[in-house]
């Protein structure tokens, strides 16, 4: 069964500051208000997870919050550490085995990680197509199962403000 790997970078950060790890970092008030309009767009476009899995990062589970809140609210966020920056492209693939039977699957991470992610999935080598995913971006990628054992297809590759404008 064909499966819609949703890959999401989170939204607007704070800024590292003195005393504040790099884990600890929220989103901003700016991040928060354009990932809803990104999640209307998403809906709009059909996002309809089974499952979202993010980062354990502050940042990104803030993403993940926002965007269950705007598609699914009674869908929870599963935080998922493969997805914490400097895991390999294939770990976090070979770690998708127990959501094989989804349909869509959102994985809500970090750059350069998700770009390399992205051309794991749609050529088998993380540096291959270099995927530039600004904040509140994301690449819908179709795989013919999960995890997936060949290359996948992509679908779209949208920024943020497009999102946005869709779901206007």
């Amino acid at each position: 069964m064909s499966c819609t790997l949703y890959l999401l970078r989170h939204g607007i950060a704070a800024d590292a500051a003195a005393g504040l790890s790099d884990a600890d970092r929220a989103l901003t008030a700016e991040g928060a208000r354009k990932l809803k309009g990104i999640a209307g767009g998403l809906k709009r476009l059909g996002l309809s997870p089974d499952v979202v899995l993010s980062s354990p990062l502050r940042r990104a589970q803030e993403t993940a919050a926002v965007l269950v809140a705007g598609v699914n609210p009674s869908l929870p966020v599963e935080v998922y550490d493969r997805l914490a920056p400097g895991h390999s492209a294939s770990d976090v693939v070979s770690a998708l085995r127990p959501y094989r039977g989804a349909q869509q699957i959102v994985l809500v991470g970090h750059q350069p990680d998700l770009g390399e992610l992205a051309s794991y999935l749609l050529t088998g080598a993380p540096g291959r197509v270099p995927f530039a995913f600004k904040k509140g971006g994301v690449a819908a990628i179709e795989v013919s199962s999960v995890p997936p054992r060949s290359a996948g297809l992509l679908l779209w590759f949208a920024t943020p403000k497009m999102l946005r404008a869709a779901g206007r």
